[in-house]
C-alpha cells in the first residue's frame, strides 16, 4: 500500500504540473514572446524532471528544494501580474496544490507515519519544516517588491 500511495503522488504532481505546462503554454506562448520560454523551461522540468526525482530516496531532497522553489517563484510572479494585469487567483490556488503534493511526498518518504511533526523554538523555520519556506516567500516576495520598485 505504501508505494501504491507513493506513486499516486507522483502521478498526481506529473498531472498538475502538466496541466500547468499546458495552461502556460496558452497564457505565455513561447514563439511570440521571448519572455515565454521561462515558464516553457520551468513547466517541463516540473512536469517531468521532480516527478521522476520523486521516485528515488537519494533525490528525494533535491526534488523537494526544486518543487518548492519553483512553486514559491511562481506564486510570487503570478501575484505580482494577478495585481498589474488581470487576477489568476486561481492559477495560484493549483500552483499551491502542486506544493502540497510535493510535501507530501516528501514527509511520506522521510517520516514515519505517527511522528509528531512538531519542531519547537526556532528548528521552525528551519529546512524541512514549513517555516523555512514561509521565510523563503516572505523575503523572495520582499525581495522581488524592492527590484520591481526601485529597478525601474
Amino acid at each position: 500500500m505504501r508505494n501504491y500511495i507513493k506513486a499516486m503522488l507522483i502521478i498526481g504532481l506529473f498531472f498538475i504540473s502538466f496541466g500547468g505546462l499546458l495552461l502556460h503554454s496558452a497564457v505565455h506562448p513561447a514563439a511570440r514572446n521571448l519572455y515565454g520560454y521561462i515558464p516553457l523551461a520551468a513547466g517541463i522540468i516540473s512536469a517531468i524532471a521532480i516527478p521522476v526525482l520523486f521516485i528515488f530516496r537519494k533525490t528525494l531532497h533535491l526534488a523537494y528544494i526544486l518543487n518548492s522553489f519553483m512553486v514559491i517563484i511562481g506564486v510570487i510572479t503570478m501575484a505580482h501580474f494577478s495585481i498589474v494585469k488581470h487576477p489568476i487567483i486561481p492559477d495560484i490556488i493549483v500552483l499551491l496544490c502542486k506544493f502540497m503534493l510535493g510535501r507530501a511526498l516528501f514527509c511520506f518518504e522521510l517520516y514515519q507515519l505517527d511522528a509528531p511533526m512538531k519542531p519547537q523554538g526556532w528548528r521552525w523555520i528551519r529546512y524541512p519544516n514549513m517555516g523555512f519556506w514561509w521565510v523563503h516567500l516572505v523575503m523572495l516576495s520582499a525581495v522581488y517588491f524592492l527590484g520591481n520598485h526601485f529597478w525601474r
